[in-house]
């Protein structure tokens, strides 16, 4: 950066001292207004109205259904029974429908071995270990020297702790932290060179099918079967080990189902301002009667995307690690951007994008596009719930753009050193 730049950098609203205090100033403020909520709870309502663990409460209900009423595992009613009955005689407004795979109702059946609260702390402490030790790998992805310049910023853990969509995704007990770990720990095999671990832990992602997609289209286009056949191995070992626990029949009924998601965004009381997918977006600025359309635009762009991830990826193939770095963003990029249904707190997946950044090209554009991300991850949401519109959408949307302009989505990428220490 010139002088000028970094004068006014110092001067202004993105300085460094800023820079290092605003996030312990937002996590303080974001984490006491969730133990404000816990403090004044009445039973399992929080103090601000909305159910607390909410989502957890529809994932150990369905472990009950599996291991108690697997038949019934997909139907409406009797998950609005159980849910209610869980959390009683806190009234449960609602349903939250259950709408994931067999094999994950199965895994969450081993939580149910707990009673409800404790298996919800449980769950709490280990996507709070989860989330630390992936900060940890993330930083590990950098190399020294960016190592050594991001020491005036935050520590990761602070960025990712007071990032609002892990928040959200902690007061409703969602499975972000495990997402997010899973993730750098891929990456961190694949750097390593041992793309059968990194595809092992791609199977252990099966409980949201969508984002394994994008490191699959890696994988065979760069013809990596050590990674294919070690997914293949443990997906192998989900679907086996729900086929002999009786839930072969329920994959039919999954599948008649699983159309609900596409219109779920209609749905009255479902938060569609929550969802950060382009078809999110544009299901909340169209009316009901647009959704087939939307469904084949959909189905269209999750092809020519997964296309293109190809397309790029392919000259990468024999470069080193680091110069395959745009390929690996985009991969976890894709399933926010081809396919219909993720949600806020599945934002946390744009950490390591932003760590692989920094690895491949530190630039001031990274930091700028950091800077947004982290505080679009806390505006965006309000002023959805406002306009009733996705615009936590426009986040991906917006790094896919800014990856564009700094020229990493072209082949023979070159590293340069960052030069933002001390902005």
């Amino acid at each position: 950066m010139d002088g000028n730049a970094r004068h006014s950098s110092k001067d202004g609203l993105v300085s460094g001292k800023r820079l290092r205090v605003y996030p312990w100033l937002i996590g303080a403020a974001l984490w006491g207004v969730w133990a404000g909520e816990v403090l004044t709870r009445q039973g399992w309502q929080s103090g601000l109205g909305p159910i607390l663990g909410s989502d957890f409460i529809t994932l150990y209900g369905a472990g009950l259904l599996y291991r108690h009423h697997p038949t019934r595992l997909y139907d409406p009613m009797f998950q609005a029974q159980i849910q209610a009955m869980l959390i009683a005689p806190t009234p449960y407004p609602g349903l939250n429908p259950f709408i994931s795979p067999p094999y994950v109702a199965m895994a969450c059946g081993l939580l149910t071995l707990l009673p409800l609260k404790s298996a919800f702390v449980l769950w709490n402490g280990l996507t709070l270990a989860w989330t630390l030790h992936a900060a940890a790998g993330l930083r590990k992805l950098l190399p020294e020297d960016v190592r050594q310049a991001a020491s005036a910023l935050p520590p990761i853990p602070v960025l990712l702790l007071s990032f609002f969509p892990f928040v959200a995704g902690w007061r409703v007990g969602q499975n972000h932290g495990l997402t997010l770990w899973l993730a750098t720990w891929l990456l961190i095999s694949s750097q390593a060179g041992r793309p059968a671990l990194a595809g092992l832990i791609a199977g252990l992602m099966l409980y949201k099918p969508q984002f394994v997609i994008g490191f699959l289209i890696l994988w065979i286009t760069w013809k990596e079967l050590r990674a294919l056949a070690a997914f293949g191995a443990m997906a192998s070992l989900w679907l086996g080990l729900s086929l002999l626990s009786g839930g072969g029949p329920l994959y039919g009924e999954y599948l008649a189902r699983s159309s609900l998601l596409l219109s779920l965004p209609w749905v009255e009381g479902f938060p569609a301002f929550a969802l950060i997918t382009p078809y999110g977006l544009l299901a909340t600025l169209l009316p009901s009667e647009a959704q087939p359309a939307l469904q084949a635009a959909s189905a269209l762009g999750l092809l020519l995307m997964g296309l293109g991830l190809a397309r790029i990826a392919a000259p990468l193939r024999n470069l080193p690690w680091e110069q395959q770095a745009p390929a690996w963003m985009l991969a976890l990029l894709y399933p926010l951007l081809a396919f219909p249904y993720a949600l806020l707190h599945d934002l946390m997946l744009l950490a390591p994008i932003l760590a692989l950044w920094a690895a491949a090209r530190p630039s001031p554009r990274w930091l700028r596009t950091a800077i947004g991300v982290y505080l679009g991850g806390l505006f965006m949401p309000f002023l959805g719930a406002l306009t009733r519109l996705a615009l936590p959408s426009l986040l991906p949307i917006g790094v896919l753009i800014a990856m564009a302009r700094e020229g990493l989505l072209q082949p023979n990428l070159r590293r340069t050193p960052p030069p933002w220490p001390g902005f």
